[in-house]
């Protein structure tokens, strides 16, 4: 039943293994922090830190109980690397994820400075030129 277990816990491992690579490759392209989550990041850290530590907590009963057999022994090694690799690919989209956030910030502060100046300028100018007008009008009327 050990066995059984352990295989099926590297299945859920290789499963979710091979969605983070795609997930940091799409993070890598799209450079835009848009539609991820920090704190989900976060979660999936954890659980992947508490997975670890209960495969440490299990490694010394288990590989005494499998002394002799070595299947059983490198299944539960290869498990624990799972844990480090998935580990390893939630820590770099959690990197990413900060990084792109960072250059959405420059893009949005570029976007405003670019545009929104512009806009004050032309604004500023209508008043002044308004307020001249005004001006003008009260000196005649005067």
């Amino acid at each position: 039943m050990d066995l059984l277990a352990e295989i099926l816990e590297i299945a859920m491992l290789v499963c979710f293994g091979c969605s983070w690579p795609i997930s940091v490759y799409k993070s890598i392209k799209i450079r835009t922090s848009v539609g991820k989550s920090a704190v989900f990041n976060i979660l999936l850290i954890v659980g992947y830190v508490a997975g670890i530590v209960s495969k440490f907590l299990k490694m010394e009963p288990f590989m005494i109980a499998n002394a002799n057999d070595g299947l059983k022994k490198g299944i539960f090694i290869f498990a624990l690397i799972m844990y480090f690799v998935n580990l390893a690919m939630i820590t770099a989209n959690l990197v990413l994820y900060y990084m792109n956030k960072n250059l959405d910030m420059k893009k949005a502060a570029e976007f405003a400075n670019t545009n929104n100046n512009a806009e004050v300028v032309e604004n500023v100018a209508n008043e002044v030129e308004t307020a001249d007008n005004a001006n003008a009008q009260t000196a005649d009327n005067e």
